[in-house]
């Protein structure tokens, strides 16, 4: 009788074993499991911030490289470089925003899709190293604007109700001793933004930035 209740005993260790074996299995397969699915969480949101990432790179981009004084009254010329990723812009989904501010608090502003003057003097686009409007009946705006590609374009003064103005435009900077502000606003990518300074008087061909 001794014997079998030995047998028993050693019967039921081995079964408690064997269970907390399997339990023991099944919380490791649960960890397991929770830790797997959380790897694939993580890998997938990095891979989205990846992706934005290189969205971002190849969103379209435009900077202003040069201005200067294009007439003897509010007429600038000015030089943007796009950046060489991104796509090609329709000339006229770029959208120009010139503003200034007198001493005494007035406010002036001008906007309208490049190339389209909306009154005033024309305004013209042209890319870099192509012949532009002087002297040049046969001349036409480009129409979209490729990356990593230079172009020139003009800007009139004036504003908003007073196209034919001078408000902005190199003489009433220099005549109110002020600086103007334009702005580029492009789909697909950050506007930029350029602060325009007469450091050269407002001569033909002055710098303006």
């Amino acid at each position: 009788m001794r014997r079998l209740r030995n047998n028993s005993d050693e019967d039921c260790t081995i079964g408690m074993s064997a269970m907390v074996m399997f339990i023991s299995t099944i919380l490791l397969a649960a960890i397991i499991s929770f830790t797997i699915i959380r790897l694939t969480e993580e890998i997938g949101q990095n891979s989205q911030n990846t992706a934005e990432d290189v969205r971002r790179d190849v969103a379209n981009s435009v900077i202003i490289t040069g201005a200067w004084v294009y007439d003897s009254y509010d007429d600038m010329l000015f030089m943007m470089e796009f950046g060489a990723t991104g796509e090609p812009i329709a000339r006229e989904n770029v959208l120009y925003v010139l503003t200034c501010t007198e001493s005494d608090g007035d406010f002036f502003y001008r906007s309208a899709a490049l190339g389209n003057s909306n009154g005033g003097s024309a305004i013209h686009v042209w890319e870099v190293g192509t012949d532009g409007p002087v002297n040049n009946p046969t001349f036409a705006n480009v129409d979209n604007f490729q990356p990593g590609a230079r172009y020139f374009f003009t800007l009139d003064g004036g504003t908003q109700a007073n196209p034919g103005g001078a408000q902005c435009g190199p003489v009433h900077l220099d005549t109110e001793g002020i600086n103007a502000n334009l702005w580029l606003h492009i789909p697909n990518g950050p506007s930029t933004q350029q602060e325009l300074s007469l450091s050269n008087g407002r001569e033909i061909g002055s710098q303006i930035i």
